[in-house]
C-alpha cells in the first residue's frame, strides 16, 4: 500500500511538473498576453476618469441652461434660511412656537415693505428721475471740461453713436430704475420667489431630510454636518448684509439730508440696495453720490466723498468682521472673480448671488474635503 501510494504521488507530481513547465510556445504565449493585461487595467482606470469628466461637463451645461431657474431657487433658499433663523431666535426668547414666530416675521417684513412703498413710492420715483437727470448733466459737464482741455478725439469717440455718452447713461439709468417694475416676467419671478421662500421656511426639515436620503447611509452624518454648516454660514452672512444695508442706507441718507441735498432719500435707498453686493456694491454706489455732491458744488462734493469713505470704512472694518466671525471670511480676490464671472454669465442676478454661492462652495469644500476626507479640523 505504501508503494502504491508513493507511486500515485509520483504520478501526481509528474503531472504538476508537466503543467507548470513552459515550452517555447508557452513562453511566446505568456509574453504576448502580459501587455494585453496591462492595457486592460489601464483602460479600466481611464474609463471612470473619462466618465467623470463627461458627467461634470454635462452637469455644468445643464446648470448653464437652467441657470435662471437655479438662481431663483437658490434665492428662495437664502431668504428661507434668513426667515427660519429669525423665527428660531424669536421662538427661543418668547413663549411662542417656531411656526407662529415665522408667521409674525413674515407679516412684519411684508408690513414694513408695503408701508415704506405706500408712504414714499411716489417721492422715491420722482427723486430717481431727478437723479437720472443729474447724472446726465454731470456727464455732459465732464465732456465739456474735456473738450476745453483739448481732448477732442476722446470726445468724438464718446459721442460716437446716437445721443453720445450722456444719452447712453440716461438710457442705462432709465432701464435700471424701471427694470422689473412693469415686466410680466419680473412680477412672475417675484411671486414664485415669495411662494418658494414661504414653503421652504415653513418646513425646512422636510427638504433637508430629502437631500440627506439621497446620500449613502454611511455618509449621511457628513451630509447633515455640511448642511448645518451651510445654514449657519448663510444665516449669519444674510444678517450681516442686512445690517450693512440698514447702516449705510440710513447714515448716507441722513448725512446728505443734513447737507441740504434734495436727493438724499433716493441716494440712501440706492446705497442700501447696492450694499447687498459685497465689495462692488458700495463702490458702484459711490458714483451717483459723489456726482450729486459735486453737482451742488466742489466743496460739497469733497465733503460728501470724505464722509462716504469714513462711513464705508467703519462698516467694512467694524461691523462686517463682527458678523463674518460667525459666518465665512470671504477672500476679496476670490469673491470679486466670482462676481465678475457670474455677472457675465447670468447678469445682475448672478452678481447679486455671487457672494452666497461662494460661501456655499467654500463651506462645502471645508466640510466634505478638508474635514471629512483629509481629517483636518478647521477652526
Amino acid at each position: 500500500m505504501r508503494r502504491l501510494r508513493s507511486g500515485d504521488d509520483q504520478e501526481r507530481s509528474d503531472k504538476m511538473d508537466q503543467n507548470t513547465t513552459l515550452g517555447p510556445g508557452d513562453e511566446v504565449h505568456q509574453t504576448t498576453h502580459a501587455p494585453d493585461r496591462r492595457h486592460a487595467s489601464e483602460d479600466f482606470v481611464r474609463r471612470p476618469q473619462s466618465d467623470m469628466i463627461l458627467l461634470t461637463a454635462g452637469l455644468l451645461l445643464l446648470a448653464y441652461l437652467l441657470g435662471e431657474v437655479l438662481l431663483l431657487v437658490f434665492a428662495a433658499v437664502l431668504l428661507a434660511v434668513g426667515l427660519d433663523g429669525a423665527a428660531r431666535a424669536i421662538a427661543a426668547r418668547l413663549p411662542v412656537s417656531r411656526g407662529w414666530a415665522l408667521v409674525g416675521v413674515a407679516l412684519g417684513v411684508a408690513a414694513v415693505i408695503l408701508g415704506a412703498l405706500s408712504l414714499s413710492a411716489a417721492r422715491l420715483v420722482q427723486q430717481f428721475q431727478e437723479l437720472r437727470n443729474t447724472l446726465v448733466d454731470s456727464v455732459e459737464a465732464v465732456q465739456a471740461w474735456l473738450s476745453e482741455q483739448g481732448a477732442t478725439a476722446l470726445i468724438e469717440e464718446l459721442d460716437d453713436g446716437d445721443g453720445g455718452l450722456a444719452g447712453s447713461v440716461g438710457d442705462l439709468a432709465g432701464h435700471a430704475m424701471t427694470f422689473g417694475m412693469s415686466a410680466v416676467g419680473g412680477v412672475a419671478s417675484a411671486i414664485i420667489l415669495i411662494v418658494l421662500t414661504m414653503f421652504l421656511a415653513a418646513n425646512p426639515a422636510l427638504y433637508r431630510g430629502g437631500l440627506v436620503r439621497l446620500v449613502p447611509p454611511g455618509r449621511r452624518a457628513m451630509a447633515q454636518d455640511t448642511l448645518s454648516a451651510l445654514a449657519h454660514a448663510l444665516r449669519w452672512w444674510f444678517l450681516g448684509q442686512l445690517a450693512s444695508m440698514v447702516l449705510l442706507g440710513i447714515t448716507v441718507g441722513l448725512g446728505l439730508l443734513a447737507m441740504g441735498i434734495e436727493l438724499w432719500f433716493a441716494l440712501g435707498v440706492l446705497t442700501a440696495l447696492l450694499t447687498f453686493i459685497p465689495f462692488l456694491g458700495p463702490l458702484i454706489a459711490t458714483v451717483p453720490i459723489v456726482a450729486v455732491g459735486f453737482a451742488e458744488g466742489t466743496q460739497t462734493g469733497l465733503i460728501v466723498l470724505i464722509g462716504y469713505i469714513v462711513i464705508q470704512n467703519i462698516e467694512g472694518n467694524v461691523l462686517v468682521p463682527m458678523i463674518q466671525q460667525k459666518a465665512v471670511d470671504l477672500a476679496p480676490a476670490l469673491l470679486i472673480s466670482v462676481q465678475v464671472l457670474l455677472s457675465i454669465v447670468f447678469g445682475v442676478v448672478g452678481l447679486m448671488l455671487a457672494a452666497p454661492l461662494t460661501i456655499v462652495a467654500m463651506v462645502a469644500v471645508q466640510k466634505i474635503w478638508v474635514e471629512h476626507t483629509l481629517g483636518e479640523k478647521i477652526t
